[in-house]
């Protein structure tokens, strides 16, 4: 069952959204204002965010930027009253994947949401022993707990996982995670340092080495 949390100030338009998305098998949270609804969305894990634009406390596009700033890719569409193309280029820049205007049908709102929800599950999540890691979430665990990748971390593991059948070079890695090559980065070892958390926070048999200049994700 997908859970969402619902960010809207209007009750008699939460109470309809949150009725109509049970009846469809969705667990729901729901705020009425922004600073409850930030604090929701930080503390807790959901499958999609419903957001109203419009708030008391934190209004919804600082919601959106504090959750990216954050590091939280959680999708989010947003529900506004606003249709102009400037508020829409604002809003995709803040990891909003999609947004509906009112008045709009909940047969469309849910459609639109298990489209969403449905494209998430495309993106594999990679299950080693005791690790499970969704990369489309951004979501690390070890023995069921959380374990906190950094952004360097992070790209790593993403392109092993890209080119998850034939090793990547030491280049190809520095090259994705940093944008640029240097030989004397590589020969003070950073990379090694990179990989060795990596292991050390996962598993040490989740990256394998070849021949010191390659890596694969088996």
């Amino acid at each position: 069952m997908a859970k969402i949390l619902l960010i809207e100030d209007n009750r008699e338009i939460s109470d309809s959204i949150k009725q109509y998305l049970e009846l469809e098998d969705f667990e729901i949270d729901r705020c009425f204002d922004g600073e409850s609804g930030l604090d929701s969305a930080l503390g807790k894990k959901y499958d999609l965010i419903l957001l109203d634009v419009m708030l008391p406390e934190i209004d919804g596009f600082t919601i959106a930027r504090k959750l990216k700033e954050r590091g939280n890719e959680i999708p989010i569409i947003i529900i506004t009253a606003k249709d102009s193309i400037d508020d829409k280029l604002i809003w995709f820049d803040y990891w909003v994947v999609d947004y509906i205007v009112k008045p709009f049908d909940l047969r469309e709102l849910e459609a639109r949401i298990k489209t969403i929800l449905r494209k998430n599950d495309d993106n594999s999540v990679l299950v080693v022993n005791n690790i499970e890691i969704d990369m489309s979430k951004r979501i690390f665990t070890k023995d069921s707990k959380d374990v906190l990748i950094t952004q360097k971390e992070y790209l790593i593991i993403e392109l092993l996982l890209k080119n998850r059948w034939t090793p990547t070079s030491r280049t190809d890695i520095i090259e994705y995670a940093w944008g640029w090559w240097d030989s004397i980065f590589d020969s003070d070892g950073k990379l090694d340092v990179y990989i060795s958390n990596i292991r050390h926070k996962l598993s040490k048999e989740l990256i394998h080495t070849i021949k010191w200049f390659w890596y694969k994700i088996d």
